[in-house]
Parts: C-alpha cells; sequence; structure tokens
C-alpha cells in the first residue's frame, strides 16, 4: 500500500468518525426529545438516564452509519477535485476506479463490523434499553411539596401549604377524600406544621400545630347524600401519616420484554421463526379439523340401506324432504344460526393468522436487515464518492444538504418497503433488499460516469495542447 493510498484512507476514516459521531449526536438528541415525558420529574439518577442513552447510542447505529459514509464519500472526493489533488492523482496515473480501491478495503471493514454490531449488540441494547425505559416510565414523579399548590395522590389526601422552609411548612390546608364518591369529608388547617419523610421512608409524616379540623355529619344512611352541616374542633398538634411507597423507586432491572424480534440474533431469529411457522401450521391443522368435524356431511343411512330395507322415498331423496313440513322453518334458522356462527368463528381465525403472520413477518425482516444495512454503507459510499468528484465541490455545506437528501431517500424507500413487508404485500425479502437494489443501478451510473468523465477531460487535455 502506497503513501497515496494511506492517504486517502486516512481522510477518509477522519471525515467518516466526525460524521458518525455528529450522526449519532443529532439521533440521540431526537431519541431524548422523544422520551423526554417518561425520563423527567421521576427521581431517576443521572448514571440511569445515561445508561438508557448508551443503549440508545448503539440502537441508531444502522442508521447512522450509511449517512456517515454518505457524507464522507461526498465530502473526501469532492474535496480532492476541488482542490485539484484529484487531477493531480489523475496525472500520476490512478484513474478513479483507482481512488476508489484503498477506501473501499475500508468500507469492507465498515460493513463487517455493521453486521457484528446488528448480530451481538443491537440485540442486548434494544434487550436492556427497551427494559429499562419501560420500568422507568412506569415509576410516579418525584413526590415535591410545592408551596401554593395543592398536591393531590398521597394516600386520599390533597395537600396544600403557603410556604416551606426546609422541614418546617406553613398554611397548612390538608383536604380528606379517602372515601370514594363523597368528595371531600375532611378539612384540616395548621399555621405551622413539620414534615418527617427520610428518603427511601414508605411513609411520611405530617406534623400539625395549633390547628383546626372540620368534619362532615350525616343524619342517616338514607341521607347520605344530603350534608347537614360539619363539626369543627381545634387541636394543639396532630400527627398525620402517609403513605409513600408507590413514589419509591422500583427495581429498573426487572425484565418486562425478553422475546421481541430486535432483541435476537441470527441464530436465535432462525429458532424462532422455525418455532413460529410450526406454530402456524398446527393452528391451521386445528382449525381445518374442527370445521371438517362440524361441516362433515349427514351421520344418516345411506339411501341403498333404506332401499333394501324396502323404504320408499317417493324418488326425492333431498335433505329438505326428509325434514317434516311443521320442523323446515326451525330448521332453517338453526342452519343459519350456525353459518353465522362459523363465519364469525372464521372471521377470528382469520385475524388470529393475519396477526401470526405479521408477527413472522418482523422476524423475517429483522433477519434480513442484519445483512441488507451493511450492505448499504457499501452502496451509498458508491453513490456519494462519484457525485463528489462530478460536482467537484467538498465544501460542508454542499456535502450536508446532498447526503441528507440522497439518505431520506434511501430512508423512504426502505420504511415503505418494511411497511409492505409487514403485511406480506411484499416478501421479507424484496422488502429489505429492494431500496439497495433500486438504487444500486443509480450508484453502478455514477461510478462510470465518474470513470469516464476522468477520461473524457485528459483527453480533452491532451487535443489541445
Amino acid at each position: 500500500m502506497g503513501k497515496l493510498d494511506r492517504y486517502f484512507i486516512a481522510n477518509f476514516v477522519q471525515i467518516f468518525a466526525k460524521t458518525l459521531a455528529l450522526s449519532v449526536f443529532i439521533l440521540l438528541m431526537q431519541m431524548v426529545w422523544k422520551y423526554m415525558d417518561d425520563l423527567a420529574g421521576r427521581g431517576i439518577s443521572i448514571w440511569r438516564i445515561l445508561e438508557l442513552m448508551g443503549y440508545w447510542s448503539v440502537s441508531i447505529l444502522p442508521m447512522a452509519a450509511p449517512i456517515a459514509v454518505l457524507f464522507a464519500g461526498i465530502m473526501v472526493y469532492g474535496q480532492w477535485a476541488e482542490s485539484k489533488e484529484y487531477a493531480a492523482a489523475k496525472a500520476a496515473g490512478f484513474s478513479f476506479v483507482r481512488m476508489l480501491r484503498p477506501v473501499t478495503l475500508v468500507l469492507g471493514v465498515i460493513g463487517v463490523l455493521m453486521f457484528f454490531v446488528s448480530n451481538n449488540f443491537i440485540p442486548v441494547a434494544n434487550y436492556k434499553g427497551e427494559n429499562l425505559l419501560l420500568n422507568i416510565a412506569r415509576q410516579k414523579p418525584t413526590f415535591k411539596l410545592k408551596p401554593g399548590v395543592f398536591v393531590s395522590g398521597l394516600d386520599g389526601y390533597s395537600v396544600k401549604v403557603g410556604s416551606k422552609d426546609e422541614n418546617k411548612i406553613y398554611d397548612i390546608i390538608l383536604y380528606d377524600h379517602r372515601e370514594r364518591g363523597r368528595g371531600n369529608t375532611g378539612v384540616l388547617t395548621a399555621p405551622v406544621g413539620e414534615i418527617r419523610y427520610p428518603e427511601g421512608s414508605p411513609t411520611m409524616t405530617l406534623v400539625l400545630r395549633n390547628g383546626r379540623s372540620y368534619a362532615d355529619v350525616k343524619e342517616s344512611v338514607r341521607q347520605e347524600r344530603q350534608r347537614h352541616g360539619a363539626v369543627s374542633t381545634t387541636f394543639d398538634s396532630m400527627t398525620v401519616r402517609l403513605d409513600m411507597s408507590s413514589f419509591i423507586l422500583g427495581d429498573l432491572g426487572s425484565i418486562q420484554r425478553s422475546n421481541e424480534y430486535n432483541m435476537l440474533t441470527i441464530n436465535q431469529l432462525d429458532t424462532s421463526i422455525t418455532e413460529l411457522n410450526s406454530q402456524i401450521s398446527k393452528r391451521m391443522s386445528e382449525v381445518s379439523l374442527s370445521m371438517q368435524r362440524k361441516l362433515g356431511g349427514w351421520n344418516t343411512d345411506s339411501i341403498d340401506a333404506a332401499s333394501a330395507r324396502g323404504e320408499g322415498w317417493d324418488g326425492d331423496y333431498s335433505a329438505w324432504n326428509r325434514i317434516q313440513p311443521i320442523h323446515r322453518y326451525r330448521a332453517t334458522q338453526n342452519a343459519l344460526n350456525l353459518a353465522q356462527t362459523n363465519r364469525d368463528y372464521m372471521r377470528q381465525i382469520g385475524s388470529e393468522l393475519e396477526w401470526r403472520n405479521q408477527h413472522l413477518a418482523r422476524h423475517y425482516l429483522e433477519w434480513h436487515k442484519k445483512f441488507s444495512v451493511a450492505m448499504a454503507c457499501v452502496l451509498l459510499f458508491f453513490i456519494g464518492a462519484p457525485l463528489g468528484s462530478i460536482i467537484q465541490r467538498g465544501g460542508f455545506g454542499w456535502a450536508f444538504v446532498a447526503s441528507v437528501l440522497l439518505f431520506l431517500l434511501h430512508y423512504v424507500l426502505t420504511m415503505v418497503a418494511e411497511k409492505l413487508g409487514r403485511t406480506w404485500v411484499l416478501s421479507p425479502f424484496w422488502a429489505m433488499w429492494g431500496p439497495n437494489l433500486v438504487l444500486g443501478p443509480f450508484a453502478l451510473a455514477l461510478t462510470v460516469w465518474a470513470a469516464r468523465d476522468g477520461q473524457f477531460t485528459l483527453r480533452l487535455r491532451k487535443a489541445k495542447g
């Protein structure tokens, strides 16, 4: 490998690393904003948040790597063409295809690494990340006693304080609505009090001093909904204990999901696909056998057996004529009810089989995605590198706009094809490989165009000389 090859590789790797880090950061911020409501105000430590962001960073690599390769290809080869290094390399005998060779070796390494990441790291990141996010989202917001604001959900009480100074609270109003359907049945007020709530304790204690208590009074059970007054009492000190167990942070490491298709490796997907196919076949056999038993025919003597016994049928052997006229209406209604029952049953079975097939399709899509993502990196490079050399502009702005537009085209094609693949409008193979195959001829045409354009330019210069 010559110095020029090492120079090509060093430039490409440097820009690719920067672009990959930038792409991961932008996509990660979108994830953070998307789940901000599930993360904010729940008392989760910063290390847990960073752990979750680490899992997200790994899971978005299949989206970040192709755009990084595309951006690096456009920018590197565009800079070479714009700064005349491209022309100098051609003058030294390096064709465009020859200049692609060293970076192609790097792309091979990137493709292998992307497959390894998709097959080994992303399933683990999805497994841990989704369970951690689910457990965080189920936590109650952190309890905060804010002055001037009613705080509800405290073991059947609503609390409002006028001001707060460390553990001292002032101008307290405590509504009692523990009896459902009756609203506030009692009120406690106090000018001063104390709050005792050790961190992690299941109980919060409010000590109220020099306060007043109001309680509703009922005359009888018959008049339960009609209020007739309240009893007011004063107290020097009153202790109220509130159950805060629902606000204690639960086990964030508990497992809620473990068998999702995006949490499986290639071998696990193969096993799961085989099992799902077996379940579908077994279920279809059960339904077929059940319907055969229901609609298998009449369990009566045959016409030949009846004739052998000398029982005449007057030449009409239809089932309708075997039913007495007085019972025909009932038989008709029973037949209609049976048909409607079977129709509803088959609709239910159809919905069930549709769900099973969609679940199976997602496993097939995930299996093919692990390979197609690696190939997408190579494909987008052979779009970006020729495009940069043809346009001969390597600035950040142009490279960024072009790479984003081209990546969006590939992304939209992938999303549309994947959606069609989930419902088996397209087979999972064509759903995952179709976008690459659509852009493949475009990449080949750009590469050939860039190579021929270089040869044409050299010939033109010779002719002028």
